[in-house]
C-alpha cells in the first residue's frame, strides 16, 4: 500500500493536474537598454545565453560609454552569440557626461569580429517600432532612463506597451547611484508616469565581489556563454582588477531576476505603487544560476521544488538548495522528503501546507507508526488558507482521501488542526497561537504589499514558506494533547 500511495503522488506531481500559482512563463520579449559598463556585458550575455527570452533590439544609452562608443561593443558580442540580426541603435549623449572609468571601458573588446548588418540610426525610433510589434514588452534597463522617457514624452500612448521597467540602480529610497544621477529628470519623469518599475541593486553586499573563482569557471567551461566572456576577462586590464576582486555582481542581478525572481526580496514603495525594489536576495543563489548558465546546467525552473524528480542537489530550485543541507542535518530525511513532495503535491510552495507536512511527520513519530498507518480527522476545512494543511498532512502520513483515511472535521471553525488516531489511541496538534500569529501577520503583509493578484504576493510567500520550512521545529511549534472526545 506505502508503493501504491508514492506512486499516486509522483503520478500526480508528473501531470501537474494542478496549476501553480507562482508558475510565471518564461520571459518572452524583451528590449535591453545599456550603457555598455562592463557588467551590463555580463548582464548582456546571460540573457543572450537563455532561448526561453527573445531581445527585440539593444539600445544605447550615454553613461560609462558615450552611445557610440558601445555600438561596436554590442555587435561584436551579438556575433559571439550569432545573434547579429537583433537590431541595435544609439541614442543621444548627456553633453558633460563622462565618468573617471570610461576610459577603461572603451579600451575593452566584447566579442572578435563585427557581424555583417549596420547599426540603426536612433535608439527612441527603434524603440518605438519594437514596442507597437508586440502585445507587452519588459524593457531592460541597464543604464540611465533617457531613451525610455524621450519616447514617452513624445508619445505618452506607447507607455500601455510596456509590461514593467526592470532597471539596475544604487538605491530607489532615496534615489541616488550612477544610473540615476547620469539623467535625474529623466528617471524622475519615468518614476511619475505609473508605469511599474522593478530596481534592482547589489545592496553592497560584501559577499557579491567576483574574485578568481569566477575565472576559473570560465576556463573549465566550454559554451558559448563561458567563451564570450572569458574573451572579456583574460584581457589583462580586466583579469588584473578580477583577481584584485574589484568587480561585483551588479547589472547582471537583472538578468537574474527576470529568470529567478524567487531569489530577490521585493518591497513596494507604499506611495508610488509602480516602484517596487529589491530590499534582499541570496548572493550564493544568484552565483549557482550564473555559474549553472556558464556550465550549460541551468534548467528553467519549471516545477515547484525541483526540475525533475530529484537525484541530486542541483536538481533543485535554486532557493530551496540554499536550505537544503540545513533542513536535512536538523529535521532529517523524512521531513525533507515529505516537504519536498507536499509542494509538488500542492501546486505550490505554501506556508500552511509547509506546517501540514510537519505536523503529519510529528503525529507518525508520536506513535511510531509509519507511511499509511494513521488515520487524521482534519480541523483546517476546504477553503485556502487553512485547507493547505491537508494537503501536507496526506503526504506526510499517507492518509489520503483516495485511501479514505482523512476526514473533515464537523466543527465549523476553521484552524491548523488535526487529530490523528492509530489503534486505540488518539492525539489531537496544533499549531501554537504565536505561530499562527507569526503566519496570519505574515500573509497580510503580503496581501497588503501586493494584492492576491500579483505575483509579488506568490513571491514572498515561497519566501515566508522556505524560512517556516527551514526554521520551525516540529518538535516545538505544535501543541499536543491526547484525545478521548472520539472521531468527528
Amino acid at each position: 500500500m506505502k508503493q501504491l500511495t508514492v506512486l499516486y503522488i509522483l503520478i500526480l506531481m508528473t501531470i501537474r493536474v494542478w496549476s501553480n500559482p507562482l508558475h510565471i512563463e518564461p520571459v518572452r520579449n524583451i528590449i535591453i537598454d545599456t550603457d555598455c559598463a562592463i557588467d551590463d556585458m555580463r548582464a548582456i550575455s546571460l540573457l543572450l545565453s537563455q532561448p526561453g527570452i527573445i531581445i527585440n533590439a539593444i539600445l544605447l544609452s550615454d553613461g560609462s560609454l558615450a552611445p557610440n562608443d558601445g555600438i561596436e561593443k554590442v555587435m561584436t558580442l551579438l556575433h559571439e552569440f550569432n545573434r547579429d540580426t537583433i537590431p541595435v541603435a544609439p541614442g543621444k549623449e548627456i553633453k558633460g557626461l563622462n565618468p573617471p572609468w570610461r576610459q577603461f571601458n572603451r579600451q575593452l573588446s566584447w566579442g572578435r569580429t563585427t557581424g555583417s548588418i549596420s547599426p540603426r540610426p536612433d535608439a527612441v525610433g527603434l524603440l518605438y517600432e519594437k514596442l507597437n510589434q508586440e502585445e507587452k514588452t519588459i524593457l531592460v534597463c541597464l543604464g540611465p532612463l533617457t531613451n525610455i522617457a524621450q519616447l514617452i514624452r513624445e508619445n505618452d500612448s506607447i507607455a500601455s506597451k510596456i509590461e514593467r521597467i526592470v532597471w539596475y540602480n544604487e538605491s530607489v529610497e532615496p534615489l541616488k547611484g550612477f544610473n540615476y544621477e547620469c539623467d535625474q529628470p529623466a528617471a524622475d519623469f519615468i518614476f511619475g508616469t505609473g508605469i511599474r518599475i522593478d530596481v534592482i541593486s547589489n545592496l553592497q553586499k560584501e559577499e557579491a565581489v567576483l574574485g578568481p573563482a569566477f575565472s576559473s569557471v570560465l576556463v573549465r567551461a566550454n559554451t558559448p556563454l563561458s567563451r564570450a566572456l572569458h574573451h572579456v576577462y583574460s584581457q589583462s586590464a580586466v583579469s588584473d582588477l578580477l583577481f584584485q576582486r574589484h568587480f561585483s555582481l551588479c547589472d547582471d542581478l537583472v538578468a537574474v531576476y527576470l529568470t529567478d525572481p524567487e531569489l530577490f526580496d521585493m518591497n513596494i514603495i507604499t506611495n508610488s505603487s509602480n516602484v517596487r525594489y529589491n530590499q534582499d536576495y541570496s548572493v550564493s543563489a544568484v552565483k549557482e544560476v550564473i555559474e549553472d548558465l556558464i556550465k550549460g546546467n541551468y534548467i528553467p525552473g519549471e516545477g515547484v521544488v525541483f526540475n525533475e524528480f530529484p537525484k541530486n542537489r542541483e536538481l533543485f530550485t535554486y532557493d530551496v538548495r540554499q536550505i537544503m543541507d540545513s533542513a536535512i542535518v536538523r529535521y532529517g530525511l523524512d521531513e525533507w522528503k515529505a516537504n519536498v513532495m507536499t509542494d509538488e503535491f500542492h501546486g505550490h510552495l505554501g506556508v500552511f501546507s509547509i506546517v501540514g507536512a510537519k505536523m503529519g511527520i510529528k503525529a507518525r513519530e508520536l506513535f511510531d507508526a509509519d507511511h499509511d498507518q494513521l488515520e487524521v480527522v482534519t480541523f483546517a476545512g476546504t477553503k485556502p488558507p487553512y485547507s493547505c494543511l491537508n494537503d501536507g498532512l496526506q503526504v506526510s502520513t499517507g492518509a489520503t482521501l483516495g485511501m479514505g483515511m482523512i476526514h473533515l472535521a464537523s466543527d465549523s471553525i476553521t484552524r491548523p488542526a488535526a487529530i490523528f488516531t492509530f489503534k486505540d489511541r488518539s492525539v489531537k496538534l496544533s499549531l501554537k497561537p504565536e505561530y499562527l500569529k507569526q503566519l496570519n501577520d505574515d500573509i497580510k503583509k503580503a496581501i497588503i504589499s501586493f494584492g492576491l493578484k500579483d505575483e509579488g504576493y506568490w513571491h514572498l510567500v515561497r519566501r515566508n514558506a522556505i524560512n517556516y520550512w527551514l526554521n520551525w521545529d516540529r518538535n516545538k511549534i505544535f501543541d499536543i494533547k491526547e484525545y478521548t472526545g472520539g472521531l468527528k
